[in-house]
């Protein structure tokens, strides 16, 4: 949506990347083009979306279409802003832990501005998940994530870093924690998941993780062949100039069509020509799994996505 945000996190290079944008026009004709091309959810993800000034209008078009409509926030602006969270479907605030370890990794004062956001956001009775990036130095916060989650009745995903250079920049990859400690971080979360803990996505996907050969290989390419993999299918990534990737994990390397120039159903369908197999990121392979219709995760999406709400 854009890439501008009011954090810096050090895993994060999106404040440092070009920012073109949509203007709220077009993103109006985009929303709808999706809606008459079938989609069902629509994400607003960022740098922080909540800076954009036409973001209520935005999320009322996608309701308006008959969408579900989400959210990834820093959580910072959420008091501010509160009138157009309440019109969202699904929030995802980001919390990496104690305030030293969010802190230390979204930046001094940060841990106060995203608590404030999130107890407003459970005082108000709002549905939302939390989600951790686990990092070398935070890789202690998943019991204090569990009980805040569990205070707050919310659900969390823990992810390790990402450390592609154009949408994480290239001192993501310093805060991986070394391939002994994630597989130690993944069986802590893997327990916590079968003992009944708020974890988000299920253990399918984080044993997928855990099986992992080697961490500094972000994802397996097979040039020639067409993916398995249901990103451009089924759910894609686009940029704040209008250009589709398949998902996060292409930008900067796959070369992709534009909305503008191109139209969005050719852009779409062009993302769906990649030849990536596989990758080490659990919330990509949970969505992956779901359009796969494997039971046990679609049973969990239900749950925790598409539930009955009070």
């Amino acid at each position: 949506m854009l890439n501008g945000c009011n954090a810096r996190c050090v895993y994060c290079n999106c404040p440092n990347r070009e920012d073109p944008q949509l203007g709220t026009t077009e993103h109006r004709r985009v929303i709808a083009e999706f809606a008459r091309l079938g989609t069902v959810r629509i994400k607003f993800l960022g740098g922080e979306p909540l800076l954009r000034t036409d973001i209520g209008e935005l999320v009322d078009q996608v309701r308006q279409v008959g969408v579900r409509s989400a959210m990834v926030t820093n959580g910072f602006l959420i008091p501010e802003k509160m009138d157009v969270i309440r019109r969202l479907d699904e929030l995802v605030i980001s919390l990496d832990g104690t305030e030293a370890a969010h802190d230390g990794q979204r930046g001094r004062g940060t841990w106060k501005r995203v608590m404030r956001g999130i107890e407003l956001a459970a005082a108000e009775r709002l549905d939302f998940f939390l989600s951790a990036v686990v990092t070398h130095q935070s890789a202690g916060e998943i019991d204090w994530l569990l009980e805040t989650a569990r205070r707050l009745g919310v659900m969390v995903n823990f992810q390790i870093p990402q450390f592609n250079p154009e949408m994480y920049g290239a001192d993501a990859r310093a805060w991986m924690p070394p391939p002994d400690e994630i597989r130690a971080i993944l069986e802590k979360i893997i327990a916590a998941k079968k003992a009944g803990a708020p974890v988000l996505f299920t253990v399918r996907s984080y044993r997928h993780t855990l099986g992992w050969k080697d961490f500094s290989v972000e994802r397996v390419e097979r040039p020639g062949q067409r993916s398995p993999c249901t990103a451009g299918r089924y759910f894609l990534q686009l940029e704040p100039n209008g250009d589709i990737y398949p998902c996060v994990l292409h930008a900067g390397t796959f070369r992709p069509k534009n909305v503008l120039r191109d139209g969005v159903e050719e852009a779409w369908r062009h993302a769906q020509h990649h030849s990536c197999f596989d990758c080490y990121n659990t919330w990509l392979n949970e969505n992956r799994a779901i359009f796969d219709l494997r039971p046990d995760v679609v049973t969990n999406f239900w749950r925790n996505y598409l539930r009955p709400r009070d």
